[in-house]
């Protein structure tokens, strides 16, 4: 593999020559930068962008922080971060996944120390989130990919969870569902103030009371087989209830198998919605998974592109955006009347 000592000894000019070339820190003649050019195409030479980063003091190097503490990577954010992977390197960077707890700092302050990266995108935010005035004391950019009560005055794109909520139990109600099952992620998850369960689990509540709705919440953790424990639990004591919203993919076919146990055909006795979900999680289940599918790209290449906006120094805002889910209908729903019409004598 050639190095930039080959491409500066076949070039005929010095490292230095050649490390100015590629990082743009001092100009050099055209006829010197042309030799460099063709000596590197001819050894198939990459610069590395840490190497490339010590003239320019940029390493051209963002991170994405996730936490998995409970949920881990699961369809919709693997889909997320593959998203800014692609988007940052449209814009000539490399990104790179840093994994830890939301409140292990000692871990994040040995890698912000070693200075690889120029910014941080922070997932899996939460209310008073410790990492947000620590990466700010160290002078990082960072950038929200959901929002902290606490720190109204950070830039943030987060889908808008109460406006998605509202959108499916109104849809549920005007198809005739009235009594209505909840599954958000755990009680663990909820206290930690996590935006989205947190947001939801308020909506919910408020939407039923004002709609005139019996809603029921199961707090419950990402595992397909505590899914299906809730979801019997609650069937075996509401035989009468005819509508789940899912807000978690990793519980969603142990709802399906505890409404199959329970003698409840899908859509025809039970409706199931899935909510801030994928297309990748959805259509992997049969029946497939109607679903209010977060406008993860939308979101993402917004947090990539205004982050390294601000690197580059032409972020001119502070944006602060919304954005609610979209409905993609599929098998797993359908209005009440349809189960009636199914279960009329001689149909």
């Amino acid at each position: 593999m050639a190095t930039i000592r080959d491409v500066a000894q076949k070039a005929g000019v010095s490292v230095s020559t050649v490390s100015y070339a590629i990082s743009g820190d001092r100009p050099i003649s055209a006829e010197k930068k042309a030799l460099i050019e063709k000596a590197m195409k001819e050894l198939d030479y990459k610069p590395n962008a840490i190497a490339r980063g010590l003239a320019s003091k940029r390493s051209r190097i963002i991170a994405i922080l996730f936490t998995p503490e409970e949920r881990g990577l699961g369809l919709s954010e693997i889909s997320l971060i593959t998203c800014a992977a692609q988007a940052a390197s449209e814009k000539g960077y490399h990104l790179v996944m840093w994994a830890m707890k939301t409140h292990d700092l000692d871990e994040l302050r040995q890698l912000v120390r070693h200075e690889l990266v120029d910014g941080v995108i922070l997932m899996e935010v939460r209310n008073n989130d410790p990492r947000i005035p620590y990466l700010k004391s160290e002078g990082l950019p960072i950038f929200l990919f959901g929002r902290d009560d606490s720190a109204p005055e950070e830039s943030f794109v987060d889908t808008d969870f109460s406006v998605t909520m509202y959108q499916s139990i109104a849809r549920l109600s005007g198809q005739g569902h009235r009594k209505i099952c909840f599954v958000n992620q755990s009680e663990e998850t909820l206290r930690s103030g996590y935006g989205p369960v947190l947001r939801a689990h308020t909506a919910f509540e408020t939407i039923c009371r004002d709609l005139r709705l019996e809603g029921t919440e199961l707090l419950c953790p990402s595992d397909p087989l505590a899914g299906y424990w809730k979801a019997s639990e609650y069937l075996k004591k509401n035989a009468d209830a005819t509508a789940f919203i899912v807000m978690n993919d990793k519980v969603l076919s142990g709802v399906i198998k505890a409404c199959a146990d329970n003698g409840k055909d899908i859509p025809q006795d039970v409706s199931i919605e899935a909510l801030a979900s994928s297309e990748a999680a959805a259509t992997m289940l049969i029946p497939s998974i109607t679903a209010w599918e977060m406008e993860g790209d939308k979101l993402m290449e917004l947090a990539v592109g205004q982050l390294i906006a601000r690197l580059e120094g032409t972020y001119f805002e502070v944006p602060r955006r919304l954005i609610p889910c979209t409905l993609v209908e599929r098998s797993s729903s359908a209005p009440l009347h349809a189960r009636s019409e199914h279960t009329l004598p001689g149909r």
